[in-house]
């Protein structure tokens, strides 16, 4: 009987683009010019042409390469190209005119795409026993030990102290290799070991695609020839999720279990308990070399049925320990390295939830001006941005704050959420003052190319929010919700019509603990927010700063309480005496309001300053 094999070509987009058995020699090469297009055939001078390649890919030649069939699972590949290599799955290259002869299953790379080269399958559905039960997925630990216990009796019929011995070494290895790099050659080659198999191999499904991961055979073999695997027995664990394992023994079977005569399969399965894997083990009837009689036993299957589980359970681990890093490679954009660790340990912190928190918004003043001044140079405003939100960001986090977003020009961030922090407000404020201690730097250095100061506004507020992912499945954005944000950002607004960099809400103030040096600027309407609101300046130490603060309140409360004509004696004596180019805003604003109170007696007077923009 002529032996034949089956071919599969993979796209460049890891699909399968052809497949097709074949009996006798094929060719395999580039386009020719009246040749139809890629994954087509013809046959022609006594053999099939496949083609593999455009006219245009000049990395394949027009005859890249033959595969003819031969006896015991073999092919033999000759490369009669000229000058191109062909590439196979070990590393190793065929050279120009250079043949060799492969154990199927083979794979090639050409130009981008694989070449599948193994044995036709036909095993019938029934051809192998199976385990009573499946296989269970990680953390099914109650089932896993109910089968232990099946173990257990069968091993009390059997060597008892050997299989014992069987057991602790394969739960040793299986242990040391769910946290080691060589993971699934340990376990092929516990297998092959304790099952006294002939060979091992684990295998894992890739795209819908089962892909060799490691193989093993165990010393007394003493070769390294590999005995082809059925992709129809690991198809079958698939379908079935159960543990395979026997000879077939009808006359459908292909010959590659012929010649291993004996296998056992076992699935590998992940928590959703779908089958992602499976360990096979191949061995020969009849060894006499060994005294055996070569039959696989049902507690033998059962051993390897454990050994797939262990499998299962280091695939696991290591799927958390790779979410683990991602998380924290993703959390650490937005939070600081002690808090993604603490969100790593706790990840339901990130579940949506209402909390307290302090919320910050801040952006640069005048961007507008400074973007058209620059227009003609992007780049330049692109580094300016990023010079100014890289020490901004330093301060935040410094202070254990979450950078919850990059708006354009500005940001925002908060405290006391993921995680608690007892001094949220506080911690909130001081970073506003590092912050501010920075702008005169940058300003320095920016100043020339946007044409004067640079200056930075801030805004915050303390509250109830909701938090949580505000962002999709597709991008995280972990962040606050509601009317506290809404105000925050009015109130970073209004630092541009009060003249101040900084303001804090009254909620804020509340929080504080007298460390940081504030001023009572106004009552204030936002846009968009009906109550009225308490703003408060925030400033860093400066004894002559103080004494002005407490002679601008004491002015602010007579203007509150009506007495306009006291108020602005009051305010008169911030202003008198004074040789500076930029006087204090608030004081010219509050002087502002009582003079056209003043002015028209007759009109109701309003405390409230209204600001009528955002």
């Amino acid at each position: 009987m002529t032996p034949t094999f089956r071919l599969r070509v993979i796209d460049e987009h890891q699909k399968q683009a052809f497949v097709h058995d074949y009996s006798g020699r094929v060719e395999l090469g580039r386009q020719d010019r009246d040749d139809p297009g890629p994954f087509s055939q013809k046959f022609e001078a006594g053999r099939w042409r496949l083609i593999v390649a455009r006219l245009t890919e000049d990395t394949v030649s027009r005859c890249q390469l033959t595969l003819e069939p031969l006896e015991q699972g073999r092919i033999r590949l000759r490369n009669p190209s000229k000058t191109i290599p062909i590439r196979l799955v070990n590393g190793e290259e065929v050279r120009p005119g250079e043949t060799r002869d492969l154990l199927l299953p083979a794979h090639i790379y050409l130009s981008g795409k694989v070449i599948y080269v193994d044995l036709p399958e036909s095993l019938p559905e029934d051809a192998l026993q199976e385990l009573p039960e499946a296989t269970r997925p990680p953390g099914a630990f109650e089932a896993l030990a109910t089968r232990a216990g099946g173990l257990g009796q069968a091993i009390a019929a059997h060597d008892t102290a050997g299989m014992i011995r069987s057991l602790r070494v394969a739960m040793e290895v299986l242990q040391a290799a769910a946290s080691s790099f060589d993971f699934f050659s340990k376990a092929a080659q516990a297998a092959a070991d304790l099952v006294d198999l002939d060979s091992a191999s684990v295998w894992l499904l890739r795209d819908g695609e089962w892909l060799q991961e490691a193989y093993a055979t165990p010393a007394r073999v003493g070769r390294s020839a590999r005995v082809p695997v059925s992709r129809q027995v690991l198809d079958q664990v698939r379908r079935r999720a159960k543990t395979l394992w026997d000879k077939p023994t009808s006359a459908a079977a292909p010959a590659s279990l012929d010649a291993i005569s004996a296998v056992v399969a076992a699935p590998i399965m992940n928590r959703q308990a779908e089958v992602i894997g499976a360990l096979y083990g191949d061995r020969s009837l009849g060894d006499a070399s060994s005294g055996r009689d070569g039959a696989i036993t049902e507690l033998q299957a059962m051993l390897v049925e454990l050994l797939a589980s262990g499998i299962a359970a280091g695939l696991e681990r290591v799927r958390q320990e790779q979410a683990a890093i991602a998380a924290r490679v993703q959390f650490e954009q937005f939070f600081t390295p002690d808090l993604a660790r603490e969100l790593e340990r706790h990840p339901d912190l990130l579940n949506g939830r209402e909390r307290e928190a302090t919320i910050l918004f801040c952006d640069i003043r005048g961007f507008s001006m400074i973007s058209e001044r620059l227009k003609d140079d992007p780049p330049r405003i692109c580094r300016l941005v990023g010079a100014v939100m890289d020490r901004l960001t330093e301060c935040i986090r410094h202070h254990e704050g979450v950078v919850v977003d990059y708006l354009g020009d500005g940001l925002m961030a908060m405290w006391n959420a993921p995680a608690d922090q007892e001094r949220h407000a506080v911690m909130a404020c001081r970073a506003v003052l590092a912050m501010l201690e920075e702008v005169p730097a940058l300003s320095s250095q920016w100043s020339e190319v946007v044409g004067g100061p640079l200056k930075v506004g801030f805004g915050i507020n303390t509250g109830p929010v909701i938090v949580g992912n505000t962002g999709s499945r597709a991008k995280f954005k972990y962040g606050p919700l509601g009317h506290v944000v809404n105000l925050a950002s009015r109130v970073e607004g209004a630092t541009k019509q009060l003249g101040v960099p900084a303001l804090i809400t009254g909620a804020t103030f509340a929080q504080l603990d007298g460390t940081i040096a504030t001023r009572r600027v106004c009552q204030t309407r936002v846009v968009g927010i009906a109550d009225a609101v308490e703003l408060y300046e925030i400033h860093g130490e400066d004894p002559g700063w103080k004494a002005d603060r407490d002679t601008y309140e004491t002015a602010l409360s007579l203007f509150e309480a009506g007495q306009l004509p006291a108020a602005c004696r009051v305010l008169h004596s911030l202003l008198a005496g004074r040789q500076q180019e930029v006087y204090d805003v608030p004081t010219l604003d509050l002087i502002g309001r009582a003079v056209t109170y003043l002015k028209a007696p007759s009109g109701k007077f309003d405390p409230i300053l209204e600001l009528r923009s955002k």
